[in-house]
């Protein structure tokens, strides 16, 4: 099998990967062509080789384009690090211009914080970067984060991690704290909110795993004292939703709130008592530290998120 292995390899040259990469960020092989200065024929001849080799199809040809196939969209990621690694290793330090780029971004984040960052930096790249594209993605929680970072299925990860493997980089985006909402004219409430009457109300919370507690319960249980918790939700804007038309109230990171209350026809309230708030982080490779674009789109969430 190494023999084997080997004599794939000793066939493989980096124009290759170089005109997958270009197809498959583009998913037509004309565009690819002009931007690698090279003819159509050139560009499709090149993938044929690419599949022969690697001994399965990449891409299948529709009327709108190149369409990746899943295997395609499994070795592309992979592709990204070893082309960009070869750069590093091989030629100098290259800028990043983001107005030519065309490159995909992969960002994972949790709710809260894909829920803030997807309306501005979106923005940001319709004026900074016009052509490259961006996802928005849930990887899951920090395993599967550090996991889709370290196989390089992802550029940066944003959301509260602990500890960090080795290889693993991490920022700090923030610190953050809670507000209460509820709608306007919540019977219960009259224009303020007492810790009394707090525990009275009925609660949404927001819970991934479907459950009906949360880090609230936690710290109220450690003062022996518990909220009512009616139902979850795993979406903090569809909770917002829902507190918008019933008599439930909910507690929510402020940046939401601040951002989105007004919108739902919310009322916001300070807790009325002390808690504990988290911090909100970016993470990425410490390998990435080398690709100026990466670095780039780390600067572009700072500034959307400040």
């Amino acid at each position: 099998m190494a023999d084997i292995n080997d004599t794939k390899l000793r066939r493989l040259d980096f124009a290759l990967l170089i005109a997958f990469q270009e197809v498959y960020r583009g998913g037509k092989l004309a565009s690819a062509a002009r931007r690698l200065n090279l003819s159509q024929p050139a560009i499709s001849q090149s993938i044929k080789r690419l599949q022969q080799i690697v001994g399965k199809p990449l891409f299948v040809r529709r009327p709108d384009g190149m369409q990746p196939t899943p295997y395609a969209v499994a070795i592309a990621p992979k592709i990204d690090q070893l082309l960009a690694l070869s750069r590093d290793t091989l030629l100098e330090p290259s800028s990043f211009d983001p107005t030519r780029s065309i490159r995909q971004f992969r960002i994972s984040a949790n709710d809260f914080a894909g829920s803030l960052l997807a309306a501005p930096l979106i923005a940001y790249f319709g004026r900074e970067a016009p052509q490259a594209r961006l996802a928005i993605g849930f990887a899951g929680g920090p395993l599967q984060a550090f996991t889709a970072l370290q196989r390089g299925e992802i550029d940066v990860a944003i959301g509260k991690f602990d500890r960090l493997p080795e290889d693993i980089v991490s920022q700090r985006l923030f610190e953050e704290d809670y507000l209460v909402v509820a709608r306007r004219k919540h019977p219960l409430l009259k224009g303020k909110l007492t810790k009394a009457t707090y525990l009275k109300a009925s609660h949404l919370i927001v819970s991934f795993a479907g459950d009906l507690r949360g880090t609230i319960d936690e710290q109220l249980e450690r003062a022996g004292e518990r909220r009512v918790v009616a139902a979850s939700s795993p979406l903090f804007l569809a909770t917002f939703a829902a507190v918008a038309t019933s008599d439930l109230i909910t507690t929510s990171p402020r940046r939401l709130v601040d951002r989105f209350a007004n919108k739902f026809g919310l009322d916001a309230y300070d807790l009325p008592f002390k808690t504990a708030g988290f911090s909100v982080d970016l993470i990425r490779t410490r390998m990435s530290d080398r690709d100026p674009a990466i670095s780039w789109l780390t600067h572009a969430i700072q500034c959307v998120l400040a």
